[in-house]
């Protein structure tokens, strides 16, 4: 009988060593960053190189802002002047931002700076992100910072919170469109910490959005923990939960000009730079209705970026504040992206059903924003390598001419109404007495809207000032006054907004 082949011995069998299996090669993908980054990184680049341009033009409020944030980052003080605690800096956020960059360049300006680049390269990038989802041209992002960037009122307010409310504003739009409500609370939080009327805005977006507002206590609650820490910390330690010229701002007009007449003494000043700057924000609104009325709630951009913006100016004009420009700051930017955002979306949808008219519809309209980018570039260009004064500005004197005045300065000084600049260039070496930066001056203010109120208002107000501590104060030795006109002593000063003026220093 034969036997088979040990091979084919039946369950028995030779085992032979597996032979590896020869492992497949991954084609070499090198590592390209996405779209996002990339316009992220490019914006950021460009507004760093935009900067020099403004660095000796910047407002006022913004010398204040930067002047908390470079006592905060040196000296640990929360204030304007060093021998007191003053609560009257808007924006928290702002100043907690420009106080840790400078913390590391040791250069106040130069934190404004870097803190403006990433603003706009935070509003390309939620931008980008935006247009992604959407599946909309991957122009929208660069287009969408470059308006913000361009824009004359814009840049206007480097320093102060404007850019960084816009980019939350893009960042809080893309958390809608999403459907993240986590995304959008977080989102919210900054925005109240950035300006706390800006919560408004919150509301606003998320009772329009279905998608927020099915999920509303999550936004809510995101928000509340993103914010609260920060105002139970100043309501204990500051005082206040809220800055202190919350109160005194409020119904405090300009001769009957508010935040709702304001634009047309802006357009008589500034003829040229206020129109640019609100082509794009008036295309946005309209845009924004048009798209609502065409796709309803599924409108997510112009539900939050439009209804926000109408939102925030509403209540600036209820409450009759006077028309700061960088009050009108984050409405401007919100609607030139939505109008960016509107022509991306037209875009795609011409592709898609009308490709015979699609690139007549493209070229229009990227036509016309890049036209009103470059308008705005040139005029931002016309006066030279680097701004005497910011296209729009109600200052009284230029940087530069408060510098020369803060040089002769010593001891504690009472202003002639403008601080800012003062007390930045003052250093240690002088004080300025001023409302803004004395405390005890504000505080009887406070004291006597409490004692005007109404029994509901009443108690608010002394429940946010429960832990409020007296302000020590020290009256200035000698005052600054402004003259019309020039004069040879003094320091002769002139702006567009106040003519020409001399600034002098009288003992008390």
């Amino acid at each position: 009988m034969a036997i088979a082949p040990p091979e084919f011995a039946g369950p028995l069998r030779y085992r032979t060593a597996a032979v590896p299996a020869r492992r497949r090669r991954r084609p070499f993908r090198p590592l390209v960053p996405s779209v996002p980054l990339l316009v992220a990184a490019g914006a950021g680049v460009t507004t760093l190189a935009v900067f020099p341009l403004v660095s000796g033009a910047l407002v006022d409020d913004a010398y204040i802002t930067l002047t908390y944030a470079r006592n905060l980052a040196f000296h640990a003080h929360w204030g304007v002047n060093l021998d007191g605690v003053a609560h009257t800096a808007t924006s928290p956020l702002n100043v907690l931002l420009l106080a840790a960059v400078a913390a590391v360049v040791r250069q106040p300006v130069v934190a404004a700076g870097v803190v403006f680049a990433l603003c706009v390269a935070a509003t390309g990038w939620w931008a980008a992100r935006t247009a992604s989802v959407r599946s909309w041209p991957v122009w929208t992002g660069p287009v969408a910072a470059a308006v913000v960037l361009v824009n004359p009122l814009l840049v206007s307010t480097v320093g102060l919170e404007t850019h960084l409310a816009v980019a939350l504003l893009v960042g809080l739009c893309w958390a809608a469109t999403v459907g993240r409500p986590g995304a959008a609370g977080v989102l919210g939080g900054l925005l109240v910490l950035t300006r706390p009327d800006l919560a408004v805005v919150v509301v606003a977006a998320t009772a329009a959005v279905p998608a927020l507002m099915r999920r509303a206590q999550v936004v809510f609650a995101a928000a509340v923990t993103t914010a609260l820490p920060w105002f139970v910390l100043a309501w204990i330690l500051l005082g206040s939960a809220v800055p202190d010229t919350m109160l005194w701002k409020v119904g405090a007009d300009w001769g009957g000009t508010t935040v709702l007449n304001g634009l047309g003494l802006y357009l008589r000043v500034f003829p040229v730079a206020t129109p640019l700057a609100l082509i794009g924000p008036v295309a946005g609104a309209v845009a924004g209705v048009l798209w609502v009325f065409a796709q309803g709630v599924r409108a997510v951009p112009a539900l939050v970026l439009g209804a926000g913006s109408a939102a925030h100016l509403l209540v600036f004009c209820l409450l009759g504040t006077a028309p700061y420009h960088w009050y009108y700051g984050p409405a401007v930017g919100a609607l030139s992206v939505l109008v960016v955002f509107a022509l991306a979306a037209v875009s795609g949808w011409a592709w898609a059903h009308a490709p015979e008219i699609a690139p007549v519809v493209v070229r229009a309209g990227c036509g016309a924003v890049v036209l009103l980018v470059l308008l705005s570039a040139g005029y931002a260009g016309h006066d030279g390598a680097r701004w005497r004064i910011a296209p729009i500005s109600t200052n009284h004197a230029t940087s530069e001419e408060y510098a020369r005045v803060a040089g002769g300065l010593h001891g504690k000084v009472v202003s002639a109404g403008e601080v800012g600049a003062l007390a930045y260039f003052c250093e240690d070496r002088c004080a300025i007495d001023d409302p803004l930066s004395e405390r005890a001056a504000l505080l009887g203010r406070v004291r006597d809207r409490i004692d005007r109120s109404g029994p509901v208002l009443g108690a608010l107000l002394r429940v946010n000032y429960l832990f409020v501590r007296p302000a020590r104060y020290t009256p200035g030795t000698s005052t600054l006054m402004m003259r019309r006109g020039t004069f040879p002593d003094g320091v002769d000063v002139a702006t567009p907004w106040s003519g020409a003026g001399n600034l002098v220093v009288f003992p008390r």
